[in-house]
């Protein structure tokens, strides 16, 4: 999707989410855990700061070092940000005038030309020669222009193709439609998959709307969006491999970080399953190695992918996958008959006001069994996983949830509540 538009994305990524999103390292921090030298470091920050507006950017100091992070207002900001950092492929002289050159020559002489027709037509009129611009260079943007962008077209003519200007897709709209399709458009691509696509979209029909139709109003900002998770963007082209693998069932390895370390893995493994855990925003996928086991990779740790030629049969990993996730709150597996944890609650409420609160609950825990203690007291059992992915849920409910057992979860979020409190001031 993305060979067209991006060049080495791979490190603008790495940086994006240690220097920016998530490890908030400082430069120094940075070249000394990654295997990148710090001129390309410094290369790669400064140019994420010329695609990010400087009001997106909050500089902090630990000391001596300068730690840089994102900050917006979703209510200011309705655009995406991090859009922007995938357009930075560097164009050469070459590339940039072949393709106008070419889109020039076609309209000029209005009829299908082959691909010798149009050299000789760039020749003659003086636009390229031989001496800067090779045949095959031409060739190769061709078929760029054609199979990749879509922007040409061919027809054969003889043994050879004749190539002319696609026609407009959009013909048989009127303004008015037009103008809907573009309001769809910005709708949809803050909040389905994939954005990148959407955004990139977007910026072409608005272009065609004012160059093409002459439609000059402004409709930038009409739809505001609430808890939008902007950060998994920068993960969208990893998302496209692991789904080309999914669909074709073809073997692959990758490289992932963890806690602020580089983790160098080419096992091998077999991707089943893409599952998206909309309260954070991120994306995991769930594979199989060698022997069997499930394992779970989210994708804001991976760095690279590689898809191999071998193929797998997924139907031997159906159940298994069933049994491994059916107790899973957001993305552990689990590889052991007897391995998930019991969770024990009790959920106190005001019967009279705060029924709403027990109903909500229990939609959200699916499967669990309750006992009504006594009125407003209710005591709950579920089977998950892993625990640890409960917090966030409980914590979200603080004041009508006490956990029973087990007994290092009461005592884990009771520390928490109490170093947020210090943080405050509130106790000391």
């Amino acid at each position: 999707m993305f060979s067209d538009f991006i060049k080495h994305y791979d490190n603008i990524r790495c940086i994006l989410r240690d220097i920016f999103l998530y490890g908030c390292f400082s430069r120094e921090d940075l070249e000394n855990k990654s295997l990148v030298s710090s001129r390309k470091v410094s290369y790669e920050i400064r140019r994420i700061q010329q695609y990010i507006e400087n009001e997106f950017i909050r500089s902090d100091w630990e000391g001596r070092n300068k730690l840089l992070s994102l900050s917006y207002d979703s209510i200011s900001n309705t655009q995406n940000f991090l859009v922007s950092t995938y357009q930075s492929k560097s164009f050469t002289k070459t590339d940039l005038v072949l393709h106008f050159y070419l889109l020039m020559a076609l309209n000029k002489v209005d009829k299908p030309m082959t691909f010798l027709e149009i050299e000789e037509f760039l020749i003659e009129e003086g636009l390229i020669s031989y001496d800067n611009i090779s045949s095959k260079t031409v060739q190769r943007k061709i078929n760029e222009l054609t199979n990749s962008l879509e922007i040409l077209k061919y027809e054969k003519k003889g043994r050879s193709k004749a190539y002319s200007i696609s026609e407009d897709i959009l013909k048989e709209l009127d303004n008015d439609e037009v103008k809907k399709l573009f309001f769809l458009v910005s709708l949809y691509k803050n909040i389905l998959f994939p954005t990148i696509s959407g955004y990139y979209c977007e910026e072409t029909l608005k272009d065609y709307m004012v160059y093409e139709r002459g439609i000059n109003e402004d409709y930038d900002g009409c739809f505001q969006y609430k808890n939008l998770h902007f950060h998994p963007l920068i993960d969208e082209e990893i998302l496209w491999k692991f789904m080309k693998a999914i669909n074709s069932r073809n073997l692959i390895s990758h490289n992932t970080s963890k806690a602020g370390r580089r983790i160098k893995s080419r096992e091998v493994i077999k991707p089943f399953k893409l599952r998206y855990d909309v309260n954070c925003g991120r994306f995991y996928l769930f594979s199989f190695n060698e022997n069997g086991r499930c394992v779970s990779s989210r994708l804001d740790r991976v760095e690279d992918v590689v898809i191999h030629k071998e193929t797998y049969n997924p139907k031997e990993f159906e159940q298994k996958y069933t049994d491994c996730m059916k107790n899973s709150w957001s993305s552990v597996p689990c590889n052991k008959i007897e391995g998930y944890d019991t969770l024990r609650i009790k959920v106190i409420i005001d019967e009279s006001k705060e029924k709403y609160i027990l109903e909500k609950i229990k939609s959200e825990l699916g499967e669990y069994t309750i006992d009504n203690i006594e009125n407003g007291e209710y005591f709950i059992e579920k089977r998950v996983n892993d625990c640890h992915e409960m917090i966030p849920w409980l914590r979200s409910y603080s004041g009508y949830i006490k956990i029973i057992s087990p007994k290092w979860l009461d005592k884990r979020l009771k520390d928490d509540w109490k170093e947020m409190l210090n943080n405050y001031g509130i106790i000391s």
